[in-house]
C-alpha cells in the first residue's frame, strides 16, 4: 500500500449484493468516496472513509507514488506499479459510458463533498399510507410510477455549491466556540432577529 497506514478499518473483503459470479473473479474494489453502492455496503460493515483525490482531480500527498498528478493520467501507471509488485490479476480495457460536463465536454469525477439532505426515508410510511388515499385519475398511479417511486424514496440532496443552487437561509454563529446554526423561515422573523443582534450571526456563504 503505497500511501501508508489507514486509521480505522480497511483492506478487508466484504459482501455486496451489486456484484456477481459472472465477470471476473466475483470480487471487485470499491471505494467509499467516491460511487453509491460503495458507500453504503462500506457503511454497513464499518469500512473507513478515505478521500484521496483533491478538489482539482489530483492525487493528495500521501498517495506517494501518484502525488499531485491528475488521476486519470494515472492509470498506465498504477497498473505498472501494481505488476511490479505482482499484485496484478489481469488488465483488459474496456469501452463503457462515462459522464462528461454538458458545457464543455470535459470527463467528469465524482468527489465526495458534504451535503445537507431532506430526510424523506423517514416519511416513507406516512407518504406511502397518504398516497393510497388519494382518489387517482387513472388508478394504476398509485401502485403505479408514483407508488413505486415513494416506496423507495430516498434522502433528498439539497446541497449546491455553483451559482446556480438555491441560497437556503442559514445564519452561522460566528464563535468558534459555538457555530450554531439557524434556518430563518420569514422576513419577521430575520427582522426580529437582526433587531436583537445585528453582529452576532452571518449568512452562510455555502450556496445551497
Amino acid at each position: 500500500m503505497p500511501w501508508g497506514k489507514v486509521e480505522g478499518k480497511a483492506f478487508e473483503v466484504i459482501h455486496g449484493d451489486y456484484v456477481n459470479l459472472e465477470d471476473g473473479t466475483g470480487i471487485v474494489h470499491i471505494a467509499p468516496a467516491y460511487g453509491e453502492d460503495d458507500s453504503l455496503v462500506s457503511k454497513q460493515n464499518g469500512i473507513t472513509f478515505i478521500n484521496l483525490v483533491d478538489k482539482a482531480g489530483k492525487f493528495v500527498e500521501e498517495v506517494e507514488p501518484w502525488a499531485n498528478k491528475f488521476v486519470r493520467d494515472c492509470n498506465e501507471d498504477i497498473c505498472k506499479w501494481l505488476a511490479k509488485e505482482n499484485k496484478l490479476f489481469s488488465k483488459e480495457k474496456h469501452l463503457h459510458s462515462y459522464p462528461h460536463c454538458w458545457r464543455c465536454d470535459t470527463p467528469l469525477l465524482y468527489y465526495p463533498k458534504e451535503s445537507w439532505f431532506v430526510a424523506m426515508s423517514k416519511l416513507k410510511d406516512k407518504l406511502v399510507e397518504n398516497n393510497n388515499q388519494v382518489n387517482w385519475y387513472p388508478d394504476t398511479i398509485r401502485t403505479g410510477r408514483f407508488g413505486k417511486f415513494l416506496e423507495n424514496v430516498i434522502d433528498w440532496g439539497i446541497s449546491r455549491d455553483r451559482y446556480w443552487g438555491t441560497p437556503l437561509p442559514v445564519w452561522t454563529c460566528e464563535n468558534e466556540k459555538c457555530l450554531h446554526q439557524e434556518c430563518i423561515g420569514s422576513i419577521r422573523r430575520i427582522k426580529r432577529k437582526s433587531n436583537r443582534s445585528t453582529k452576532r450571526y452571518r449568512i452562510t456563504q455555502t450556496i445551497y
